[in-house]
């Protein structure tokens, strides 16, 4: 079938004349505040006292007539516009309220109204069904639209705030149809309300350490066609709520289904561009089929490489069984032939150099005064150490989470790289060889690109150009943001060196970037300096790096792509010419200026052995912006950018499995989410090695 793509999306009228809205200065039981980003010109004009003060909000009826207040009829543009939809909103809002439903802001401050399941059967929570709605102007059509997702399942404790004993635990509440954090109530604008609150009606969210402290079985998310979930999910929602003469007479959606994606919005990159190179020339796309079979692109270029254990003395028996697989294989029926056949390596274990450890707990003084008794022949031999880490990520305590970091910092210092593997986890996976075999490779890959070696590169190899790419992480036990950056280089897409920052040190990453410009200039021929950033980039962020470029007379173009380095559930586009429902590979859509819609998998035709295992991730959103006015007069600029990030998407070497997201986001995030957590700064001669993964 040929591609038939529709976005979630519901279009309505525009009103049949201008709307007459009705604003006043006083505050009243009933109004509605409207913020002074919304003042428009034809607003300060009706409301003199408005100039030169700071009031920072009138107030609103919106349509419905009020004493002494200013009418205006409303011009559908710009500050006004944004009124007209703050009122929609508030319609919507009070829609579901009546009918007795819980209605939030999500992250990303759009109504999410939350459904609950009919069938209730567990008996420590109620799950709830999340659906967000959001209202645009003309952005993919000429209409107004209602941009209608599906959020996924929250669970709701049946224990309300007076049934839990440790309070400390409950983050996230549910309250009279709204929600808020239990942990954020100290804040004096929240006394008055904190003060309200009736616990024995308030329902806190589940969440991990609740989970733990109630003996709750969580269960794992499901692997399912999320395309196939997502559109039966909305299409029940808006049967049931939005294509409703009740609903329709709130917000005049036309029609009842979402509407098509417009033809000239879709392109797509020549999917040889996807195209990986491995050893001995040869070529593909899916790794996870390739990688055993091709060998790796690059050996480390350390001919001796020998590995040890870092383990609690009561684990020596699942290490035997862990070395045997390494070593020797997953057996017969399986793909994993062992760490040196897969990945095409010598290896070795280094017996004197195991590091036995009995304090669970805190393993770290140990493992010190052992590295401090132990000889490494860094000359002649690559290390790799696998630490068999007694806790797995989720542990509750804080201090048992750092433990992993701090035993990656040890070894950092003594040049050595480390594969933590989660005991828990492994005990279980050793038992079933044929699905443990998967990890296993993801372990291979992982060591072979920490020590140095290049698993595949890509094999479209057009040009030579900087691309930067920038991360942040935040590390939530300071609450406070890290960034870091990564380089690579268009030719091959391989991973060169990175920095890292707090986020406040925009000096020093400016300098940093500038510094590396510098670099690659001074060896290569540049046409331009492609930034991929994880936020929008700020002039404050730009202003440097343009002076830096304009000192080394380089007078080229500079583009940042933001790039949403989370699933775009918001905004998302679906095939019905394809069973699974997820566009090609390489599609994109464009979204509104130079903003698009990235689908970055494995699909490359229409064949229905789609390797399941690859998944069906969500599109990512992309938007491009440059301070140089004329950036974008070559036509072939946005495809030749967003190319980049396809590609550069491809380059993950932590996971077999298809990235959505390009390294230059995701590698930096890695850092950005370990370094804050070591005691000293990163080691100098470790900023070229991907030790983080």
């Amino acid at each position: 079938m040929s591609e038939q793509l529709h976005f979630n999306i519901l279009s309505f009228d525009w009103p049949s004349k201008a709307p007459i809205f009705y604003f006043t200065l006083q505050d009243a039981e009933g109004l509605h505040r409207v913020h002074r980003s919304k003042f428009s010109k034809q607003l300060l004009e009706a409301l003199p006292e408005l100039e030169d003060t700071d009031i920072e909000y009138v107030y609103t009826s919106f349509d419905k007539p009020i004493e002494n207040a200013v009418a205006l009829e409303l011009e559908m543009y710009d500050e006004e516009l944004k009124i007209y939809k703050q009122a929609l909103r508030h319609r919507i809002k009070a829609y579901f309220k009546e009918k007795g439903l819980v209605v939030l802001r999500n992250f990303v401050q759009d109504l999410e109204v939350w459904l609950p399941e009919k069938e209730n059967n567990n008996p420590h929570y109620r799950r709830y069904y999340k659906f967000s709605l959001k209202i645009q102007f003309a952005t993919v059509s000429k209409n107004p639209e209602l941009v209608v997702a599906y959020d996924g399942i929250s669970k709701v404790m049946k224990k309300s705030i007076a049934d839990i004993e440790d309070t400390t635990l409950i983050k996230k509440t549910i309250y009279n149809q709204g929600a808020f954090n239990y942990q954020k109530m100290q804040h004096p604008d929240k006394e008055d309300f904190f003060n309200e609150i009736d616990f024995e009606e308030a329902f806190p969210l589940l969440n991990r350490d609740l989970a733990r402290a109630y003996n709750i079985e969580v269960p794992l998310p499901d692997r399912e066609n999320r395309y196939k979930k997502y559109l039966e999910m909305i299409n029940a929602f808006a049967k049931g709520y939005l294509l409703t003469e009740e609903f329709k007479n709130i917000i005049p959606i036309y029609g009842n289904t979402f509407i098509k994606v417009p033809k000239n919005r879709v392109n797509h990159i020549d999917a040889i561009k996807g195209t990986l190179e491995y050893g001995f020339k040869k070529t593909g796309r899916i790794p996870k089929m390739e990688l055993g079979k091709f060998k790796p692109y690059r050996r480390p270029k350390h001919p001796n490489i020998k590995f040890f254990f870092i383990h609690h003395k009561n684990h020596q028996p699942e290490i035997r069984t862990l070395y045997e697989f390494l070593t020797e294989g997953t057996g017969e029926g399986t793909y994993f032939k062992g760490l040196e056949k897969y990945i095409n390596v010598k290896a070795s274990l280094a017996p004197n150099h195991f590091i036995e450890f009995e304090d669970e707990s805190d393993p770290l003084p140990k493992i010190e005064e052992r590295l401090a008794e132990l000889d490494f022949d860094h000359e002649n031999v690559k290390y790799a150490a696998f630490y068999i880490s007694p806790f797995d990520k989720f542990t509750p305590n804080p201090e048992d989470r750092l433990v992993y970091a701090r035993v990656k910092e040890l070894m950092l210092k003594e040049g050595i790289v480390t594969q933590a593997i989660d005991y828990q986890k492994m005990k279980k996976d050793i038992k079933k060889p044929k699905n443990f075999q998967y990890t296993l490779n993801n372990i291979a890959l992982a060591i072979h690109a920490k020590l140095g070696g290049v698993p595949w590169k890509l094999a479209e190899t057009e040009k030579k150009e900087l691309v930067i790419g920038v991360g942040a992480y935040t590390y939530q036990d300071e609450n406070k943001r890290y960034i870091a950056s990564a380089f690579s280089f268009q030719n091959n897409g391989i991973f060169r060196d990175f920095e890292y920052f707090s986020e406040n040190n925009s000096d020093d990453l400016a300098g940093s970037i500038t510094k590396k410009i510098r670099k690659f200039t001074s060896q290569y021929e540049a046409d331009k300096v492609v930034i991929h950033f994880f936020k929008d980039m700020s002039r404050k962020e730009i202003a440097p790096i343009k002076e830096g470029m304009r000192k080394l007379d380089l007078n080229v173009p500079l583009y940042i792509l933001n790039i949403n380095k989370t699933d775009a559930q918001d905004l998302i586009a679906y095939d019905l010419g394809w069973h699974n429902l997820m566009p090609k590979s390489g599609t994109f859509i464009r979204i509104g200026y130079n903003k698009f819609l990235l689908f970055n998998n494995a699909r490359y035709n229409n064949d229905n052995k789609y390797p399941i295992a690859e998944g069906f991730p969500f599109p990512i959103k992309i938007g491009i912006t440059s301070p140089d006015e004329d950036a974008f007069e070559d036509l072939e600029i946005i495809e030749e950018l967003l190319t980049q990030v396809y590609q550069f998407s491809r380059l993950y070497w932590k996971s077999l499995r298809q990235q959505n997201v390009p390294v230059t986001i995701k590698y930096p995030e890695m850092v950005a989410q370990l370094a804050p957590k070591f005691k000293a700064p990163i080691p100098k001669d470790a900023k070229d090695k991907l030790w983080f993964l």
